[in-house]
């Protein structure tokens, strides 16, 4: 294919992704998830190093279910399972068995969304949070600006919270990232940028209890790029994925580590970024982070929003981050299993 061709092709899936992408349904309710192992640098297959990150493994992740897709986040569970988003009020929940196979993989719709007196604007879900103590999720809402605390196994929604603070925030372009700190905090920050920043929150704690204090605060991403996710790290910091979206160039990303020291209603936070992601490395619509841990050893796990479209893949990425130096990590916390689903 000519570059010109090239140039064209990929002009064309950008357009379709600005207006939503090309949505493909198929009638089926299948709950598998299959696997394909992609490597990081296709003209350089043995590179593993981005910045500060190793790159340990790829996948580019299928399901005939017509509901698979438009993952907007990701959480980790002890166990080694993953439950992402969709941006359509879907769940997807998976482990990793290999490369080829995932463990009790699910696809499935969250409570309470597909009523008489909902919308498609109320099932447009961006970012979880996890307790591992209580079981409980979290999940934030654009559009119609909301966030819904989930029992053990997303068994019903058991709260709901509308802050004042996120009404004024662009209807799509709402609560992208929703981190829940170890101490009971909760932060979210929309997708929207203004003169650089976005508008952020700081909850004192649970953000669908009245009793929580609310701190707005801004954060400045990259230049050029908006935080699509973000997870705490056994050390405290704060890890963030930024994405841009541009031509010719496509997609990239950015992997930024915050101290959430830095959090203060009166100065701009900004993160330090310790790797980039962009063409011809492997790189897609970036929305999803996650955290594990094995040993001493920390992993950052990516996942790609495909926005159901045909020019777009669902990719998982696992990547090995150094320690913070003398930084001593707190124990790991266990995790419940999905023993209903």
């Amino acid at each position: 294919m000519s570059p010109k061709i090239k140039r064209l092709a990929l002009g064309i899936g950008l357009a379709c992704v600005a207006v939503g992408g090309v949505r493909t349904i198929y009638p089926n309710d299948s709950q598998d998830i299959a696997l394909n192992p992609l490597t990081l640098n296709p003209d350089n297959p043995a590179m593993r190093k981005v910045g500060e990150l190793e790159f340990i493994a790829a996948w580019e992740l299928h399901s005939r279910n017509g509901d698979f897709g438009g993952i907007s986040a990701l959480t980790a569970l002890k166990d080694g399972r993953f439950v992402g988003i969709g941006d359509a009020g879907t769940r997807i929940g998976f482990g990793l068995t290999n490369d080829t196979k995932t463990n009790r993989p699910f696809i499935a719709p969250l409570p309470n969304l597909n009523g008489p007196e909902t919308s498609y604007k109320d099932r447009d879900s961006e970012g979880i949070a996890y307790d591992p103590d209580s079981g409980q999720f979290w999940v934030s809402f654009e559009a119609h600006h909301a966030i819904r605390r989930y029992s053990r196994s997303f068994a019903r929604m058991t709260g709901i919270a509308r802050p004042a603070a996120m009404q004024n925030w662009p209807k799509n372009k709402g609560a992208e990232s929703l981190i829940r700190l170890k101490d009971g905090q909760f932060i979210i920050i929309a997708e929207s940028v203004d003169d650089g920043t976005h508008p952020a929150l700081l909850f004192s704690g649970d953000p669908v209890e009245p009793s929580s204090n609310i701190t707005q605060f801004r954060f400045r991403p990259p230049t050029g790029y908006r935080v699509t996710d973000g997870v705490q790290l056994p050390d405290g910091r704060i890890a963030l994925v930024n994405r841009s979206i541009g031509f010719p160039q496509g997609f990239s990303a950015k992997i930024s580590l915050l101290n959430p020291n830095d959090i203060s209603p009166s100065a701009v936070a900004a993160g330090t970024v310790v790797a980039s992601l962009a063409p011809p490395l492997l790189v897609d619509n970036l929305e999803g982070i996650a955290v594990t841990t094995e040993g001493p050893q920390i992993y950052l796990w990516l996942v790609s929003d495909n926005n159901f479209s045909i020019f777009q893949r669902t990719i998982l990425m696992k990547f090995r981050l150094p320690s913070a130096p003398d930084k001593k990590k707190p124990e790991a916390m266990a995790a419940p299993g999905f023993d209903s689903l």
